[in-house]
């Protein structure tokens, strides 16, 4: 209930606070540094998704690439693939796995 009244009380962001929320960064960090700021911001974005990518590559590489960590098992449930050979339940709907 709290959670409903702080949403309508809060509202979604608009025009009107973005440029408020402009202005106070403007005066913060001054308009010669705004466009630093979004370019350190971007490359920072821009690496962590590129490391995510990484690591996300390199992860079946770690289970030794083995036939047995390559073979996917399913749930019988709902059908999601269950990518953990060690895994009592699945994922997506909670079913127990045989």
């Amino acid at each position: 209930m709290a959670f409903l009244t702080a949403l309508a009380l809060f509202g979604t962001i608009g025009t009107p606070e973005l440029i408020i929320i402009l202005i106070i960064l403007v005066l913060i960090f001054g308009a010669s540094k705004l466009p630093q700021l979004g370019g350190a911001m971007g490359k920072t974005i821009k690496n962590f998704k590129s490391e995510m990518r990484d690591g996300m590559a390199e992860e079946p590489k770690k289970n030794g690439g083995s036939a047995a960590s390559a073979e996917a098992r399913f749930c019988a449930k709902c059908g999601a693939a269950v990518p953990d050979p060690e895994a009592a339940f699945c994922p997506k709907c909670g079913k127990a796995l045989s």
